[in-house]
This record gives structure tokens, C-alpha cells and sequence, in this order.
């Protein structure tokens, strides 16, 4: 990636920190302190573990919208098999263990015990556990386990922000252990900027997680995506 483009981007990010469209992000945090104080992997009822950790009071649109419901599926099949949900968790969050192999473990045996659950239970009417974004709920789940480490992460998301910092190329397909690499180089050039610091500060709510947290990085990464995407259209329309 292109250092230029990077400090460029970052310098635009103070200005967009403490706006309404910024802030709309917040509920993410708030899940992930929700998640550090509920989730217990061998808690006796892990469905309702699951259920009070995976939750904002304001917000979730990151885990549920229209019919994108991975939550309620996923309690459907804690509440018939938790002790092969329980393994697959703790396979995921193993983390001496290859990161790529273990999300796709885990995406491959959840929907494999959904797909039993479903035929177990014809009449159920549950949504499809992953809809169109595989990886995307295991990266809630670790967000949740591993704040510092990890982020939600999504395909096109990672394709565009490496294409608008300047990337040599751009990953064709899912990248997930590409992106948490990119998490960790790109955190130091906010963290070292002071003003971008006192902001994150001043933007957290008491109920939102206060410790280090990869989010702060994916709050930038929407921002050089989404949000310059969105400055780039209304430019072309005037």
C-alpha cells in the first residue's frame, strides 16, 4: 500500500470521527463489550450466553437485517446440539492454530449441523445461518473474543480499501488472514496521531468497550471505503 495515500486518508478520518454517519458505527463496540462480559464457551446454557452477549441495545444491523439472521439461526442449532456448537467455537477461537484453517472449520461444520437441523426439523423456519458473506459471522465472534486482534470483516470491503490505499493487488477471492494482517500494520497510524486518539476517546459511550480494539482500524477502513465512495458520487452529480 501507498504510504502517501494512507496519511492522506488518515488526515481526512479526524474530520469525519464525531459525525452522525461515524458514529452510526458505534453499536459495534457495545456488542463487543457485551461479548467480553456474557460469552462463556463452556458456560452450562451456551444459547443463552450466546444470546445475551451477541446484542446492542441500538444497533444490529451487523448481525441482523431484512432476512439476514445468523443469530437466530445459530441459537436454533446451540438449543439441539450444544456440545458440537461448543467444539466449533473453541476450535475457532484456538489461537495457536492456523487462522484460515480454523474460520473455515468453523464456517464449514456450522453449516453442516444447520443443514442436519434442517432436515431434523422440516417445519422450522429458520433463515440461512450465512447468507451470502461466509465469513462474516466468524469474524463477530472473534471481534468479540479477540478485541485488539480482529474486526468484521467482508470480501468487497477488503478489495476496495486495497485498491483506494494503492495495494500492488488486489485478493480475487476472500482473504481473511490478509485483512487481520492489514488491521495490524495500518493501527499505528492512527494511534500515533493524538488528535485521532482524544476523539476515539471522546466517541465511546459507557456501554461501548473501552479497551484497545481492532474496531478503531475498521472505523477507518469504512471510512476510506464507504464514506469516500459516497464524497467521490456527490462530487460527479454537482
Amino acid at each position: 500500500m501507498q504510504v502517501p495515500k494512507i496519511r492522506q486518508s488518515v488526515a481526512e478520518f479526524k474530520n469525519w470521527m464525531l459525525t452522525d454517519e461515524a458514529l452510526a458505527y458505534l453499536p459495534l463496540w457495545e456488542t463487543q463489550q457485551n461479548w467480553q462480559e456474557h460469552f462463556n464457551v463452556e458456560a452450562k446454557d451456551l444459547a443463552a450466553s450466546y444470546d445475551t452477549a451477541l446484542d446492542s441495545k441500538t444497533n444490529r444491523r451487523h448481525y441482523r437485517r431484512g432476512g439476514y439472521d445468523p443469530k437466530r439461526s445459530m441459537l436454533a442449532i446451540m438449543e439441539w446440539e450444544p456440545d458440537f456448537v461448543r467444539d466449533a467455537f473453541r476450535d475457532l477461537f484456538s489461537e495457536d492454530r492456523d487462522l484460515e484453517g480454523r474460520v473455515q472449520r468453523f464456517v464449514f461444520y456450522v453449516n453442516e449441523l444447520f443443514n442436519r437441523y434442517r432436515d431434523a426439523k422440516p417445519k422450522a423456519r429458520e433463515p440461512t445461518h450465512y447468507h451470502d458473506d461466509d465469513y462474516n459471522m466468524a469474524s463477530i465472534y472473534l471481534m468479540g473474543q479477540y478485541p485488539e486482534s480482529y474486526a468484521p470483516y467482508s470480501t468487497p470491503l477488503l478489495q476496495q480499501l486495497c485498491q483506494k490505499l494503492g495495494a500492488k493487488d488486489v485478493p480475487p477471492a476472500a482473504d481473511f488472514p490478509r485483512y487481520t494482517k492489514l488491521l495490524t500494520t495500518l493501527r499505528p497510524f492512527l494511534e500515533q496521531d493524538e488528535t485521532i486518539m482524544q476523539q476515539y476517546q471522546d466517541a465511546l459511550r459507557p456501554v461501548d468497550y473501552a479497551g484497545k480494539s481492532a474496531l478503531l482500524v475498521y472505523w477507518f477502513f469504512r471510512f476510506v471505503v464507504d464514506h469516500q465512495n459516497a464524497a467521490a458520487g456527490a462530487g460527479k452529480e454537482q
